[in-house]
This record gives structure tokens, C-alpha cells and sequence, in this order.
């Protein structure tokens, strides 16, 4: 009894494929290749978009930088084309960039060591580029703070994996004092490198993602910007005052576009 049960079932069960299974012929076959088709096709327009979303809304370029640097005057010069009389700031001013048709959103922001990070967390997810900015005059002086500033940015897990260039800009060239950026370059690297052995586990975290890689450059080998992978960091001069001198900073842009 239990058997024939099972039977019945079983025939059952192929009755109610055969009923609502149609059978394939040409027709059939070319419909189904055709919803495929269009699902392929949403799906890969759906993905498309999501990365293009993704990556518009890292488009903006953040100025870091030491209190007195000059960021505030770069800052004026590329956005509106003319000269400011600025105070130390307590929390970020936002302008554009226009090149041709395109532009990059600019975020100055604060140098002051208590609210410098703060301020770096609210905005590095939209950092498609870095540019830091450095006192000629006083580079020497303030090496330490510089390669601290420097290194704990350059540590960020995000800026690492996500920000493709930083610009190092040796600004205030005009003064008497001013030393080149090839001599910042190395004075910086040899700094970095003591900061590398000395105190590069102490440094803090500056928020959610950050410090992916705490150790900087190839092991065994001393510090140079030239070993950070992908990450490209280049040196230029320039004197944000007056906005005269500013070509390869626009340049650096144009090509960040």
C-alpha cells in the first residue's frame, strides 16, 4: 500500500513538470537568450553605476598643512583667484577648482594640531588627491612637526588605498630663507626614516580605516617617497602669494581632474 502510495507521488509529480514545464523548442530557447541577455545587462549597468558613483564622489582634493604654512592663501588663489588675509581656523572652508570643463571640489583645512585630524575624518572619503603645504623658511624648523603631520597622513588606511596622488608644496619661495623642495625632500625622508624606527607604533590612529600599514617604505631599506607603491607623492615649489607662481601646483590639478 505504501508503495503504490509512493508510485502515485512519484507520477504525480512528473505530471505536474510535464503541465507547467513547456516544451523547449527554437522559440523557447530564443526567449530564454533573450531575458538572460537583459539581465546580464541591467546587472553590469547596475555595477557600472555604482563604481561611477563611487568614484565621482571621490573627487576632492584636501589642503593640509602646519598653522602659517600658506594653505589658506593657496587655498583663495585657486578658487577665487585672489589674495587673503587669513587667521588660524577651527574648522574647514570648502571652494572649486575649475579647469576647462571640469573641476575638483577644495577643502582647506584647520592646521592646528588639536582639530587637524578631526577635521581629516570628516572629509578624507572624498580625497581623490592630498595637497600638503610646507613654509620654505621655516622647513628646517619645524622638520619634526612636518614628517609627524606628514607620516601619520600618509599612514591612513583610506588615503592608502583610496587617494591616488599628494603634492608636497614648498610654499613661500619668495623669502630669503626659502630652501628648495629637493633639499625639503631629503631633509623630510631622513626625518621620516627616524620616525619610522623610533616612534612609528605610537602614533594615533586619525579615525576608522586608519593606519592599515604603519610602517612606511620597504623594509631593510631607509625611508624614500619614491618606495610608497601606488601611493605617488611629489615636491614643488611655489609662492601662493600673489598667485603668480602657482603653475605646477595647477598643472598637478589639471592632471588630478
Amino acid at each position: 500500500m505504501a508503495q503504490e502510495m509512493k508510485l502515485k507521488r512519484r507520477i504525480s509529480l512528473k505530471e505536474t513538470f510535464n503541465t507547467y514545464m513547456p516544451e523547449f523548442n527554437e522559440e523557447n530557447i530564443f526567449l530564454v537568450q533573450v531575458v538572460v541577455a537583459v539581465i546580464i545587462g541591467v546587472v553590469t549597468l547596475v555595477i557600472l553605476w555604482r563604481l561611477f558613483r563611487a568614484t565621482s564622489k571621490r573627487r576632492a582634493v584636501l589642503l593640509m598643512g602646519l598653522c602659517e604654512s600658506g594653505k589658506t592663501q593657496l587655498f583663495s588663489q585657486l578658487c577665487y583667484g585672489t589674495d587673503v588675509i587669513s587667521v588660524t581656523s577651527i574648522k574647514e572652508s570648502v571652494g572649486e577648482y575649475v579647469t576647462g570643463k571640469k573641476s575638483l571640489p577644495v577643502y582647506d583645512l584647520p592646521g592646528h594640531e588639536r582639530i587637524r585630524f578631526a577635521a581629516f575624518e570628516k572629509v578624507k572619503k572624498l580625497a581623490r588627491g592630498i595637497i600638503f603645504v610646507l613654509d620654505s623658511a621655516t622647513a628646517q624648523k619645524d622638520v619634526r612637526d612636518v614628517a609627524e603631520f606628514l607620516y601619520t597622513i600618509l599612514c591612513d588606511g583610506i588615503v592608502q588605498s583610496k587617494v591616488s596622488r599628494v603634492l608636497v608644496v614648498c610654499n613661500k619661495q619668495d623669502l630669503k630663507l626659502a630652501r628648495a623642495a629637493p633639499l625639503i625632500q631629503k631633509t623630510l625622508e631622513k626625518e621620516m626614516n627616524l620616525l619610522r624606527v623610533t616612534s612609528a607604533n605610537q602614533l594615533q590612529s586619525v579615525g576608522e580605516g586608519s593606519n592599515n600599514n604603519s610602517f612606511l617604505g620597504r623594509q631593510g631599506q631607509d625611508f624614500e617617497f619614491s618606495h610608497l607603491g601606488p601611493l605617488k607623492v611629489e615636491f614643488v615649489e611655489a609662492v601662493a602669494k600673489g598667485g603668480e607662481s602657482l603653475g605646477s601646483v595647477t598643472s598637478w590639478l589639471r592632471q588630478l581632474a
